[in-house]
């Protein structure tokens, strides 16, 4: 039954060898949520693509550990060949925690917050908000299989998070644009890295858009309907995915 518990990650100073000694978060859930007991097995992952079939040898209660022996390992078959960065428009409230989220359970690789023109949030670089984003995206990972935990970057501003555009291919999803979908973006290119980018409510302006495409961003349509924000970047990625995953 240890392939029914999920995966879970492990930190590369908790690996002893042969053993790995999980705390903190993961402990707790795996003791008190999955009752796991000496002798269970379960999956953990280096976060590196590397999975590890692992047995529980003994439990620590307080503060909880847990040591785990592994048994042995093979690569993550679960990691998308493409790499998508997803460029994320800040949305309203907590609209951010869904994106990273579903993203990371459709195989972003990471998620760069950007405050633009019309985003209503502002950039708020917080310990505190760095901590839970990234609980959220181990949680994803988790759930989802992953092979690795994907980074959820430091908020930037538009101005800061331009020149990405000139390192890969870039799309931008763009409501005005009436003829190229990811498709016909996509087709007739090799499959590479990818940046996405995705606008807050109310979308880019004319402007950012402009300064996009001098960077060499390619405007996208992502069909007749409007979608939401926090809808449109999982949208796309599931489309560039089924194009270029083999």
């Amino acid at each position: 039954m240890w392939w029914q518990m999920g995966k879970f990650f492990f930190r590369h100073e908790e690996r002893n060898g042969e053993t790995v000694t999980v705390t903190g978060n993961t402990a707790h859930h795996l003791l008190n949520v999955l009752r796991l007991r000496v002798g269970h097995e379960i999956i953990l992952c280096d976060g590196q693509s590397v999975d590890f079939r692992a047995k529980l040898l003994s439990i620590v209660e307080k503060p909880v550990s847990m040591v785990f022996t592994l048994l042995s390992q093979a690569p993550s078959n679960s990691e998308p060949a493409v790499q998508i960065t997803l460029y994320q428009g800040l949305p309203k409230s907590d609209k951010m925690d869904w994106i990273i989220e579903k993203c990371i359970e459709a195989g972003v690789h990471n998620i760069v917050p950007v405050c633009t023109a019309r985003s209503v949030s502002k950039v708020k670089d917080s310990a505190k908000k760095s901590e839970r984003n990234s609980r959220i995206a181990e949680s994803a990972a988790s759930q989802s299989m992953r092979g690795i935990i994907p980074e959820i970057s430091s908020p930037k501003n538009f101005a800061e998070a331009l020149p990405a555009c000139k390192h890969s291919l870039c799309l931008v999803a763009f409501e005005n644009e009436n003829k190229r979908t990811i498709k016909s973006a996509l087709m007739d290119l090799q499959p590479g890295p990818i940046s996405l980018w995705i606008g807050p409510e109310g979308g880019f302006e004319e402007s950012e858009i402009h300064a996009l495409e001098a960077c060499g961003a390619i405007p996208v349509s992502l069909g007749p309907r409007i979608l939401r924000s926090e809808t449109a970047g999982l949208f796309a990625i599931s489309q560039i995915l089924c194009l270029w995953e083999k």
